[in-house]
């Protein structure tokens, strides 16, 4: 029970007892309208004379009595419920010597319910009035500490909440333009603690509030002053953190207190830092429409070399073969993109990819790693692919005694480094330059400059096929992730 309440209880107590005595020589009227008094209280009083009887209980004393009525003097022992009297029997015999006795405890009633009480017991008479009794006052606060401890359970379970909670939450008071209460994750959604927030008020929120932002938010917030109850308003802004960065936050509110009037005074809102999703989101957004690019460059790209493999395939059986390799050229380049999340590739391992299909052990290859973008690779991917290609059918790779060597460097020239490569056909057929450049030439060669920003030089040497690709290195990614 709350100081206070136990304060005045004893001073009720008090105060009855000393009434009484200044009453005992006044009229019967004055001491009627003592008694009015104490059949009204709300406590129970009941007073025993020197002799330890009952003279008087009043209503609010009736759960702790054996019986509805007491005749004047009964032995309290008869007349009050044994647990209370148990309790009683001490502190009674001390009120018969001056002295008063207070305590909150525990007791059953007459009807076996445990009760929580406040009980005072005090002299009867005193001063110029000679002791002749004792007053009991019990206050029953049974319902009174369940509240409170019902107060007490809602405070741990809200801090705990709070405490758990990824939301900072608040009551916003339109009328003062500041919250009136803060509570929880305040510096993971704002980089403010509640403390910080509730001195700074309302200018410090709006300051927050990122300026695209804030017509939009004061809108819905006039929207909801005239909400009906259960409402739940939401909206995503930007809030400017300690550090001068801007975090996306998705705030939740619903009205909470109105004036007389039905009008929105008070919001309770939860706010939730929702940048990592808005992030995604935009991740997403680029990945789908960097996504719908691709596949619109690799359908083009399929029906270039489709058409184009169709225009120079002699048979239906050279044609399919021809295609197909070019595919699975393009496939394996792509599968190399896809685990690398299309962010580049290494130069090394495109090589490796683009001449898996061949005779490697025929096929020396030097040269130090470099990072390719992704069109870079695709377009490397597919030269070599062409060159090998052309070895296998009509060059090196065609006998059993030619043989390829590529080698590479990366020279530093100014601002990007420069891959210079270089493919060497020795001990193959006789070559002889063709009369007119077929798709694989154009493949290669376009395909270097447009997408490598490069050169690349075929030599028709009779001792075998020279190709030399220049490009320069460092592009950025094709594909950026904030």
């Amino acid at each position: 029970m709350s100081e206070e309440l136990r304060d005045e209880n004893a001073r009720l107590a008090a105060r009855v007892a000393e009434l009484e005595a200044q009453l005992a020589a006044k009229p019967a009227i004055d001491r009627a309208s003592l008694f009015r008094m104490a059949n009204n209280a709300p406590w129970g009083v009941i007073a025993l004379n020197s002799e330890g009887g009952v003279d008087y209980a009043n209503p609010a004393f009736q759960r702790w009595l054996t019986k509805p009525a007491p005749a004047m003097g009964e032995p309290q022992a008869e007349a009050i419920c044994a647990p209370l009297f148990e309790i009683l029997e001490r502190p009674v015999a001390e009120a018969f010597g001056g002295a008063s006795y207070e305590a909150e405890l525990t007791v059953r009633d007459v009807s076996g319910e445990a009760r929580d009480v406040s009980l005072h017991v005090a002299p009867r008479g005193g001063g110029a009035v000679p002791i002749n009794g004792a007053v009991i006052s019990l206050y029953d606060v049974t319902e009174t500490q369940a509240l409170d401890r019902s107060v007490r359970e809602n405070e741990a379970r809200l801090s705990h909440i709070n405490a758990v909670s990824p939301t900072a939450n608040y009551i916003f008071d339109f009328e003062a333009g500041a919250p009136a209460w803060v509570a929880g994750r305040t510096e993971r959604v704002y980089g403010y603690t509640a403390e910080e927030l509730r001195a700074g008020g309302g200018d410090l929120i709006r300051s927050l509030i990122h300026p695209e932002d804030f017509q939009r938010v004061a809108q819905r917030l006039v929207q909801l002053t005239t909400a009906p109850d259960g409402e739940v308003f939401e909206f995503e802004l930007r809030i400017r953190r300690r550090d001068g960065g801007y975090r996306w936050v998705l705030d939740r509110a619903v009205a909470f207190e109105r004036n007389a009037n039905g009008r929105v005074v008070k919001t309770l809102s939860a706010a939730l830092d929702i940048d990592e999703r808005k992030r995604a989101e935009e991740r997403r957004t680029l990945l789908i429409n960097e996504l719908n690019h691709r596949v619109k460059n690799t359908l083009a790209s399929v029906q270039s070399i489709a058409r184009q493999t169709l225009r120079s395939a002699r048979t239906a059986e050279e044609m399919s073969d021809v295609f197909t390799g070019r595919l699975i050229a393009l496939a394996s380049a792509h599968d190399v993109l896809t685990r690398e999340n299309w962010e580049g590739a290494g130069l090394a391992k495109i090589v490796e990819v683009a001449l898996a299909p061949f005779d490697e052990r025929r096929i020396g290859r030097s040269g130090p790693d470099a990072r390719l973008d992704a069109r870079a690779a695709l377009a490397l991917g597919m030269a070599l692919h062409e060159l090998a290609t052309n070895a296998s059918k009509y060059g090196a790779l065609s006998n059993e005694a030619g043989e390829v060597r590529l080698t590479w460097v990366i020279r530093e020239d100014g601002a990007a480094p420069i891959l210079a490569l270089e493919w060497r056909e020795t001990g193959g057929p006789l070559v002889v330059a063709p009369k007119r450049r077929g798709f694989g030439s154009r493949l290669l060669t376009q395909g270097v400059r447009s997408e490598l920003n490069g050169s690349a030089e075929l030599e028709f040497a009779p001792g075998g096929v020279i190709c030399r690709i220049v490009a320069p290195l460092g592009a950025a990614p094709l594909l950026e992730l904030a």
